[in-house]
């Protein structure tokens, strides 16, 4: 049955609709202006005064194998990025095995759905490598209906051959509604032989991978190969159009025109990169010079709207002017991570007309200032994106959250994910390594 959501203020960053309404079952079968609403008795209405209906999100990065580190009190007292890596991520990605790797993606992902992302780019690790994918699959497409781009790190951690078997399988295959990437954890923790082997693999494929988010990156590659990291990974023949730099913080202008020539997309996530320690990404810059950048959420908040106030906010510290970076900017990442989602799943994600996917979000907002096409994005950025919480969430059609909660998932998934958590944390314990149990 198609559902009518009517009433509603209606923005996709484009066009805006003060009163209006959207006929959609799967895709969106008819909108416009609530004086051209003809009522008909097949479809379902649901009135949306005082509602705003925007696109679901999209995140470009994030790591749903951090899920069961939430409460976890890990031996930790880091230095540098490289501890932080060793002392906690690279602790709790080892011990994961199929259903840990499963309950995580599933509690991530409906954190994600909560705060109204529906499409993940997710960069996975994990001890357990074969059919990695496949399980982060049937947890967020198959069981919360979402949309993903999955990926698996490779690194010289793991079994650098298993690792690419695992990717290059997942990409091979044909997924309703997910698409595989080339994993790739960093430069600092790929050799050589390991770059070779992947680039022979992938025969122009796209890849995913870290990118000089620490200056640890740039600086152990400059000492042992002699050149940046952006460099390296060119000299293999990694950087293409279809690739997805992530982070991207300390690389030089050189990098940058590399990035550019091969038409390669840059994801930044910079509230993780403010709890790490490790700097600011120079987006002002990355856009100027016409690279595409997107954002996402390294799986540390799961709000893509906070990562939008952080962007926008750091940019001016960056560039040291609140006149530097503008909500112009912001708008347009947000439509940069649309459209390359947009390319690798063949969608039309982000817009709001005729035959566009119904990923949809609709969050309650009665303006007390003036409202119109010139001010809406104002008025969601500094009204609706701080403590952002969609009431209602449809994906593909489907109502996924309502009324603020999720929609047809059992309680028992909770106490499952639960053992799950308990299951890793015991290992890590017994291993050696304090875990200690929070409220």
């Amino acid at each position: 049955m198609m559902v009518a959501l009517i009433n509603a203020m209606i923005y996709d960053y484009q066009q805006y609709i003060h009163s209006g309404y959207i006929i959609f079952d799967d895709r969106i079968q008819d909108i416009g202006p609530m004086d051209k609403y003809k009522k008909r008795p097949d479809i379902k209405e649901v009135d949306c005064n005082h509602h705003l209906i925007i696109p679901s999100f999209v995140s470009g990065h994030t790591h749903l194998y951090s899920t069961f580190a939430r409460g976890a009190s890990l031996d930790f007292n880091p230095d540098n990025f490289m501890d932080i890596l060793k002392q906690m991520w690279w602790k709790i990605d080892h011990f994961l095995d199929q259903d840990m790797i499963y309950y995580s993606a599933l509690m991530g992902g409906i954190d994600q759905l909560r705060h109204g992302t529906t499409t993940l780019v997710d960069h996975h690790a994990s001890g357990h490598i074969k059919d990695a994918l496949s399980t982060i699959h049937q947890a967020l497409v198959k069981d919360l209906n979402m949309r993903a781009i999955l990926a698996f790190e490779t690194s010289d951690r793991f079994d650098v051959d298993e690792a690419i078997k695992e990717n290059i399988d997942f990409m091979s295959q044909d997924h309703k509604d997910a698409k595989g990437i080339f994993g790739m954890h960093a430069s600092l923790s790929l050799s050589d032989d390991s770059l070779k082997k992947i680039a022979g693999a992938l025969h122009g494929r796209g890849i995913h991978i870290h990118v000089a988010e620490s200056l640890m990156d740039e600086e152990e590659c400059v000492k042992k190969y002699g050149k940046r990291v952006v460099e390296r990974l060119d000299d293999f023949g990694l950087i293409n159009e279809n690739a997805l730099l992530v982070h991207c913080t300390h690389i030089d202008e050189t990098e940058m025109k590399i990035i550019k020539e091969r038409k390669a997309t840059i994801c930044i996530n910079p509230t993780s990169n403010l709890n790490n320690g490790v700097g600011i990404s120079h987006v002002r810059k990355m856009m100027d010079m016409g690279i595409r950048v997107i954002i996402g959420n390294d799986g540390l908040i799961q709000s893509q709207p906070m990562e939008y106030l952080n962007t926008y906010y750091l940019a001016h510290l960056k560039n040291k002017s609140p006149k530097a970076f503008s909500l112009d900017h912001i708008k347009q990442l947000i439509i940069n991570a649309y459209a390359w989602v947009n390319e690798q799943l063949k969608t039309s994600l982000g817009s709001l007309k005729k035959g566009s996917q119904a990923d949809l979000l609709v969050i309650p907002y009665q303006a007390y200032t003036p409202i119109d096409e010139n001010n809406i994005f104002g008025h969601m950025f500094f009204g609706l994106f701080p403590g952002f919480t969609p009431k209602m969430v449809f994906v593909k059609g489907q109502l996924m959250i309502d009324g603020y909660h999720l929609v047809n998932v059992k309680e028992h998934l909770y106490q499952n994910a639960l053992e799950q958590a308990k299951k890793l944390w015991n290992i890590l314990e017994k291993e050696g390594h304090k875990v200690e149990f929070k409220n």
